[in-house]
Parts: structure tokens; C-alpha cells; sequence
């Protein structure tokens, strides 16, 4: 029997098929592989019922489960009983002096299966206990692969009962395969394929020099296509919404676009080289635009209203609106915001140690105004914009010389690991020319509380504190027995707590939003079910890295109420809110 077989309590289960104890032995039926190179499956019979306080058989927990071997012999057989969606093993009693029969007073509802081994032999045994109060809920789950995997998304339905753990697990729908050729002129063209899909992971791939492509999509779903040709002289393409089924055998033909030419000077009307420039209109960009040594570019672009969007190393970005594109478009732009010099260091929380290669994010507050922008010779716009530059510290702690507009930064500064510091925040207010001293902070403590509805402390829940600046540190650790943990957290960083309960406590997980240096949280976790499964392919390859979530399916929401990431074994687990047993009488249960 699969280890999340559905069976219908209190009829025999029987793992058969006799084998002697050799090499590698397998059993017949859904028996597994032995648990060692001596250890053969395959070779007893297990039968396990489920009766009442009555005595009476029962489908229903709570129930007394009892096991049964035969087929082993005489000895003292070794048991052990796993409970579906929960980690913890249990030990079950012994009725008899060989051990061959024991029984486990179960009072959840769900899967429970024995396991037994003696004389190299192994065989187990399954049934399953019904809530008979649960409520139902339906629950679509979805598996997002990751885009290089090639798989489109992949969604299933279950139910889900109250007070009773599910496993689940899913294999991966691989798709409509879909091969078709990207063209200019009728002439195959080397770029990028991008299905933009409504729901779910995009389907992407790499047209090869004769324009070929395949991907792998969802035949239903929705897509909107995107071409990037590789050439920057042919614009790219944003084609019409359709079905995944549509794109089977197409060909298409991107129009080429019009050349869009420009320059970008400073305040003295010097040109900068170097300068990147390009036009979106929604998920459609345009080709690529660098200027060259005398500050020219020219971009390729389909005819259109777009945002243009401009920046230098040295220089503010900028962007303005509304920027009509036609053939023989030209776009000039000046910048017109002055700079002063900025120096410094970045130093240990001593305030004099330097501190070398640091990583410091260096972000402005708006500026109204950074260039004006002249459209096809019209009369100049202002640009507004910002400055965002990430600099590394010398070796001996400098920043690199800057020239920067007065106004307010955000400052991020990241020492590099390990190191006893953490990363800081701070905010600098530039009013002429400065030399910023940037010193470092030590982390701050983060007391985490974590409760059931009763106040009762729970132990053994796994905490990340994911960092939403920088680089996003995500340290992570356990409550202990009165379900505490307490992080070491950088001084400057908002969190994202995410908080996952073990299955055994049937409690749901949950993510909590906490400021910089909230100091404390306390988290109560309402009841839960987990949903435990592995992620496969088609080819019983498991897959790490799927994201799951979980969603109302009688509610037709799209915001999920669980998600996990498979681990390296293809795992997720899941924890929802318990829906609860059913109310009858006013609402006494």
C-alpha cells in the first residue's frame, strides 16, 4: 500500500508475496524497497483493524488500532507507526510475548500505517480513521516549477477534512509542447520566445539562428507572446492574447519597428557616454539604447505611447511619460540637476575601524526634476527621477569620489561575512558637499513568541526571518519547549517572518510583516492541517524549488492561504486552517 493510500478502516490490509531474506528483496504489491542490503520485503502479512471503546469495528477515530504479523515466525518482532503528515514516529504495545500483535490507541484522524521487521524480513500494513464530524473544504493546490524547468503550471483539486492530516502528492503536467519560428521578413531570427502567462510561470525559450523554438505550455491557458530578437536594429513584439494551444506549429513575423535616434548631455551640455536609454509601453520594451563616445544612440521600437526611461553611472535616472514613437522619432536629452562632491568611509560600530569591501545602496527620495527631455523638437519636458547606485568600499574603507544632487538618501550599508556587525541603515541629508562617515551597528536581538489559541507555548516550530533590504538575509531557528526563539537580527531590516508549525501540532503556519527593530513578536497560530506530498515528474523525477500554494476553491480567490517551497527531496509541506467539525443546534457542536 502507498504510503498515502486512502483505506477504508477496519478491513484487513495484507502486504504479501513470500520471500526469503536476501539481497534486496522487494515485495509484491506497493511494498517498498527493504530497509537494508539483508533486509527482504515482501515476505509477511500485517492486518490491521480498528475498533471502537466498544469493541465494536470502526472506520471513525478516536480507535484502537490493532497490527498483525504472519508469515514471520517466532521472535521478537520490531514495530514502529508513522501517522501521514506527521514526522514523529510511535511506538505501538505488544499483546503478546512475540510481539507479533500491537495495538496504538489513535485519537487523530488520517493515515496510520505499522511497520514491521524480524529476521531480515519487512512488511507493512495501513488504514486509515475518518473525522466523522469533519468539515470538507475544497482546496486547489498549485505547483509553480521553476521557468527553467520547462514544466507549465500545474493545479489540482482535494478535499480536505476537518481534523484530519492529508498527503498529497503531485506530478507535474508536462504540457503542450509547442515548436514554432520567430521571423523579420520571412527570414528566421535568433531571440527570445516569452508567453507571458495570465496564471503561473511564463513559458520561455531561445529561437535558435534559423528561428526555430519549442517550449511547453498549458493548452487552456492564456498567453500573451513577447519577442526579443536578438539584433538590436528589430524591435521587439508584443503579440495578441490566446489560448496555449493556439501558439502549436505558428510562425511569426515581428514587423521590424522604427529607428528612434537621441542623444544625452549633462548641465555644460557634454556628452555622456555610456548612457542607457530605453522606451516601455507595459510588458513591450524597446530595443536597447547606449550611447556612444560623442553621447548618440538610436533604439529600435514599434510605433507607439511609451515611458521613457534614461540613466548614466554618474548621473540621476529619469523617466517621463507619455512619449509618443512614430518613424524619424528623435529624443533629446539634457540634464539639468547640479551634483556636489561626495565622499567618505564606512566604518566598524567603533566608529574609527574601516571597513573594506563593504556593499553600500545609495537611494535618493524623488527629485522633481533631473533633465529636461525634447520629443521630436518640441519644447524641453521635465524629467523627474532619482539617484540608485550601489558602490563597494576600497580596502582601506573609502567610498568611491561621487557627485550626487542635494536632497535625502536611504543608505544601506552590508559588511561583508562574517563580521560582527550587521547591516545598518541611515539616512544622510545632503546639503552641499560632504564626506559621509557610515558607521556600521551591531545585529539586535528578536524575541519570537509562539502560541496555540490556548496561550500554550509550541515547541519545535521553524521560524525564517527573511530581510526585504538588501541582499535578504534569511537566518532561521526552532522554539524551544515554552516556544520561544530569540534571532540576531541587522539593526536596519524589515522582515517577513515566516512561521511553520510541526504537523504533529495540527496547528496552521502564517507570515507575519515586522519592522526594523520590532525587538519582540508574538505569534498565535490558529488549528491547522498540514498537506504533506512530493512534487515529481511525469518520470518520477522529484523537483526542488516548486513553489505550492494553496487556495480557496469555493471561494474562487487567487491570494493563497498556505505556500511552501519543495526542498531538495521534492517536498513541501503545507499547513491550512483546520475548516473545524461540523455545528449543529445554534452552534453547539
Amino acid at each position: 500500500m502507498g504510503s498515502r493510500a486512502a483505506l477504508i478502516a477496519g478491513v484487513v490490509v495484507a502486504l504479501a508475496g513470500c520471500e526469503a531474506g536476501g539481497s534486496n528483496g522487494v515485495g509484491g504489491g506497493d511494498m517498498g524497497t527493504a530497509g537494508g542490503s539483508d533486509m527482504a520485503a515482501g515476505c509477511a502479512f500485517v492486518t490491521v483493524t480498528a475498533v471502537d471503546a466498544n469493541g465494536d469495528p470502526t472506520e471513525n477515530a478516536p480507535a484502537r488500532l490493532v497490527a498483525t504479523a504472519s508469515g514471520l515466525g517466532n521472535g521478537n518482532a520490531q514495530w514502529t507507526l508513522t501517522h501521514a503528515g506527521d514526522p514523529a514516529s510511535y511506538t505501538p504495545m505488544p499483546t503478546n510475548s512475540t510481539n507479533l500483535t500491537v495495538q496504538y490507541d489513535a485519537t487523530q484522524a488520517g493515515l496510520w500505517t505499522f511497520t514491521v521487521q524480524l529476521f531480515g524480513c519487512r512488511a507493512t500494513g495501513s488504514i486509515e480513521l475518518k473525522n466523522p464530524t469533519g468539515v470538507m473544504q475544497l482546496i486547489r493546490l498549485r505547483a509553480l516549477p521553476p521557468e527553467t524547468s520547462g514544466f507549465p503550471l500545474y493545479e489540482k483539486t482535494i478535499t480536505i477534512t476537518g481534523g484530519q492530516s492529508t498527503g498529497q502528492d503531485l506530478v507535474l503536467d508536462p504540457g503542450l509542447s509547442v515548436s514554432g519560428t520567430l521571423r523579420s521578413g520571412g527570414t528566421g531570427i535568433a531571440g527570445q520566445v516569452r508567453l507571458i502567462a495570465d496564471d503561473g510561470p511564463d513559458a520561455v525559450a531561445l529561437a535558435g539562428a534559423n528561428g526555430s523554438f519549442t517550449l511547453a505550455v498549458q493548452a487552456g491557458g492564456d498567453y500573451t507572446p513577447l519577442f526579443i530578437p536578438s539584433s538590436t536594429t528589430i524591435a521587439p513584439h508584443l503579440g495578441a492574447k490566446a489560448k496555449g494551444s493556439s501558439f502549436v506549429g505558428a510562425s511569426f513575423d515581428l514587423p521590424g519597428g522604427v529607428a528612434v535616434n537621441g542623444s544625452v548631455v549633462d548641465t555644460s551640455a557634454a556628452a555622456i557616454a555610456g548612457a542607457n536609454v530605453v522606451l516601455r509601453a507595459g510588458a513591450l520594451p524597446s530595443g536597447p539604447g547606449l550611447t556612444d563616445g560623442g553621447g548618440a544612440f538610436t533604439l529600435w521600437a514599434e510605433a507607439g505611447v511609451y515611458t521613457l526611461s534614461f540613466g548614466a553611472g554618474e548621473w540621476p535616472q529619469g523617466s517621463l511619460d507619455n512619449v509618443s514613437v512614430a518613424a524619424g522619432a528623435s529624443v533629446a536629452i539634457a540634464y539639468t540637476i547640479g551634483r556636489v562632491a561626495v565622499g567618505g568611509s564606512v566604518v566598524a560600530d567603533d566608529g574609527t575601524t574601516p571597513v573594506a569591501g563593504a556593499r553600500v545602496t545609495i537611494t535618493s527620495h524623488a527629485l522633481a526634476a533631473v533633465a529636461d527631455v525634447s520629443i521630436d523638437g518640441a519644447a524641453a519636458v521635465h524629467a523627474g527621477g532619482r539617484v540608485a547606485r550601489v558602490v563597494t568600499t576600497a580596502g582601506n574603507g573609502a567610498l568611491p569620489a561621487m557627485q550626487l544632487p542635494l536632497g535625502t538618501y536611504d543608505i544601506i550599508v552590508e559588511p561583508p561575512g562574517p563580521s560582527l556587525d550587521g547591516l545598518t541603515a541611515i539616512t544622510e541629508v545632503l546639503g552641499g558637499p560632504a564626506t559621509w562617515t557610515l558607521a556600521l551597528q551591531k545585529p539586535v536581538p528578536l524575541t519570537v513568541s509562539v502560541t496555540n489559541g490556548a496561550g500554550i507555548g509550541i515547541a519545535g516550530v521553524t521560524l525564517t526571518a527573511i530581510e526585504t533590504v538588501g541582499l535578504g538575509a534569511a537566518p532561521m531557528g526552532t522554539t524551544d519547549a515554552n516556544g520561544h526563539f530569540t534571532f540576531t537580527i541587522d539593526r536596519g531590516a524589515p522582515l517577513t517572518l515566516v512561521v511553520e508549525p510541526p504537523a504533529s501540532t495540527h496547528l496552521a503556519g502564517t507570515r507575519v510583516s515586522l519592522s526594523a527593530n520590532a525587538g519582540s513578536a508574538a505569534v498565535v497560530l490558529p488549528p491547522g492541517l498540514p498537506v504533506v506530498g512530493v512534487v515529481s515528474t511525469p518520470g518520477h523525477t522529484t523537483l526542488s524549488g516548486v513553489l505550492v500554494e494553496a487556495l480557496c476553491y469555493s471561494c474562487g480567490s487567487t491570494t493563497p492561504i498556505a505556500t511552501s517551497i519543495t526542498d531538495g527531496s521534492g517536498t513541501y509541506h503545507l499547513y491550512l486552517p483546520d475548516p473545524g467539525d461540523v455545528t449543529v443546534d445554534g452552534g453547539v457542536p
